[in-house]
């Protein structure tokens, strides 16, 4: 049986029952997480501030100016403010518990800073 945890317009949160993991489908993007690293990942785009990397990335030739390298070279997840608001709302509204979410934020996942 899947557990829905949250979802947007463009997105949605689910748990597996077959795999444990955590599925997290945003526009065309599909991710796969343990707990430790659902919360890493949570935390890192609740912390990220849109509008700062929209302001220094302003010149990209990029139409999104949010640029965030997700570990290999040749990969980098690209969204605008808007998209950025609605994955935080995504994210922040889910029902993972406050005190789970505590206890495994600490757990060290490279997802890379731009």
């Amino acid at each position: 049986m899947t557990k829905y945890i949250n979802q947007t317009e463009n997105g949605k949160i689910f748990r597996c029952s077959s795999c444990n993991k955590i599925h997290i489908e945003f526009n065309n993007l599909n991710f796969n997480f343990n707990d430790k690293e659902y919360a890493h990942f949570a935390n890192y785009f609740l912390k990220l501030n849109g509008k700062y990397w929209e302001e220094i990335n302003l010149y990209s030739n990029f139409k999104r100016k949010i640029i965030v390298p997700v570990g290999h070279e040749n990969i980098n997840f690209l969204l605008n403010d808007k998209e950025l608001q609605e994955l935080k709302q995504l994210l922040s509204n889910s029902k993972i518990s406050s005190r789970k979410m505590k206890l495994i934020t600490n757990f060290q996942y490279n997802i890379y800073n731009n």
